[in-house]
């Protein structure tokens, strides 16, 4: 690596990246709340440090080799498929059977591996966006100071997320439909790299998917999500 240098201009470049990390992973974090519902909360808060922690260490090091993380596009498949089977998962099971399934099965070490790769899945286009803005040898600390503070302010926003689906319950289907659309995103980035990497190898193209077309359907989402909630017959209380 380059020697570093440090000026008064870099610290705009930084915020600038803290919030293109923001942008990127809004999903990120709520996907990542939806993991680690099923343990209790002294894990939960465990296992996102932890799984963050693990990410981190996979950014240090994709930054550094930033022109290989393109050659991932697998990994951003493997994760969007898992996101899109949580979401049938909630869709075809009953949701008690369901939470069953996943305390009985999800160990808390399983929970720290998924955690860490579907978070890796989401890094690659982010790693990539932050060395494309700042594309000088000598200013890599500039993108791994914005990684770190997005990855700590991450990890608050997927606490946060966590209080607001125990608050709100009803608030569950849509949660699960965001994941299952940031699986879509992943599905549809992975194809779209593949593509670039390998001219002529599939029989179709396949368009990047626009920030517009993303945060539009996270929009309708969330807005259909929200009528549910609202309009939700509540259930008789048995005691009364």
């Amino acid at each position: 690596m380059a020697p570093q240098t440090f000026v008064i201009g870099d610290i705009p470049a930084i915020f600038l990246l803290v919030i293109l990390e923001a942008l990127l992973s809004a999903d990120n974090a709520l996907v990542l709340a939806i993991m680690v519902r099923h343990l209790d909360s002294a894990k939960q808060k465990r296992a996102l440090s932890t799984g963050l922690a693990m990410s981190f260490v996979f950014r240090f090091a994709a930054i550094l080799v930033a022109t290989q993380v393109m050659r991932l596009w697998w990994l951003q498949t493997v994760g969007g498929l898992y996101l899109v089977f949580l979401l049938a998962k909630h869709v075809f099971s009953s949701r008690g059977h369901a939470e069953k399934s996943v305390k009985e099965r999800s160990s808390y070490g399983a929970t720290i591996v998924a955690l860490a790769v579907t978070d890796v899945a989401f890094a690659v286009d982010s790693v990539l966006a932050a060395v494309a803005i700042v594309k000088q040898p000598d200013k890599v600390w500039v993108v791994i100071m914005g990684a770190l503070i997005g990855i700590i302010a991450l990890r608050f926003a997927a606490g946060a997320f966590i209080k607001l689906l125990e608050r709100f319950p009803s608030l569950d289907h849509m949660a699960y439909a965001l994941v299952g659309w940031a699986g879509v995103k992943l599905i549809v980035e992975s194809g779209h790299t593949f593509e670039e990497l390998n001219p002529g190898a599939l029989p179709f193209h396949v368009p990047k998917m626009e920030p517009l077309v993303f945060w539009s359907g996270m929009g309708v989402i969330l807005l259909l999500g929200i009528l549910f909630a609202v309009l939700k017959p509540k259930k008789s209380d048995p005691t009364t």
